[in-house]
């Protein structure tokens, strides 16, 4: 009988401390270098190659993956946990992926912006809320007013989906006040 891996997720509009987050859960495991993998997509190139990195400057050694990459490559015999930051990034054959490591005991933990800044649902992180097993909803301090924030606003008039972006292009809102669009 094999081993199921368990699924955490944190999601949260920008600002709300999932990459905070995703590198707290991985520090506090004590595991050794050899494993644990984190991951991002290509297309994150806020922080530079071959690290997270949170708002607040807190960073982590990652292994940048293009949609296509085979994950299970990546994969050896130690590999206990596998992080993935910007998981909204990826697309359903990265959620097959995710499934085959989960079959294979491997606990999968994922960050990502549960919403777009249209406030839909985005990418992958629906399916990824959908299997997990443990759920941790994080919210940021609206920029308008100091309440909860749920939402990224985009300040900037720029209509493609993704753009990446910082407090250059993004801001945390409460309903309230994405709502206004001000």
């Amino acid at each position: 009988m094999s081993v199921q891996g368990k699924l955490t997720v944190y999601y949260g509009c920008m600002f709300a401390g999932k990459t905070s987050a995703l590198i707290e859960y991985i520090s506090k495991l004590g595991l050794r270098q050899n494993e644990f993998l984190v991951l991002k997509p290509s297309i994150d190139i806020r922080s530079g190659n071959r690290t997270i990195t949170t708002h607040d400057g807190k960073s982590h050694e990652c292994i940048i993956v293009e949609n296509d990459t085979d994950i299970n490559a990546l994969v050896t015999p130690f590999i206990k946990v596998i992080a993935i930051d910007e998981a909204q990034f990826f697309d359903k054959v990265f959620f097959a992926d995710v499934r085959r490591l989960l079959g294979k005991g491997i606990h999968v933990v994922a960050a990502g912006l549960d919403k777009d800044y249209l406030g839909r649902p985005f990418g992958l992180m629906p399916m990824l809320q959908t299997i997990a097993t443990e759920k941790n909803h994080l919210k940021a301090v609206c920029n308008n007013c100091g309440k909860e924030a749920e939402y990224t606003y985009r300040k900037v008039d720029n209509k493609v989906l993704v753009l990446i972006g910082n407090t250059n292009h993004y801001e945390a809102r409460c309903e309230a006040c994405y709502s206004m669009k001000n």
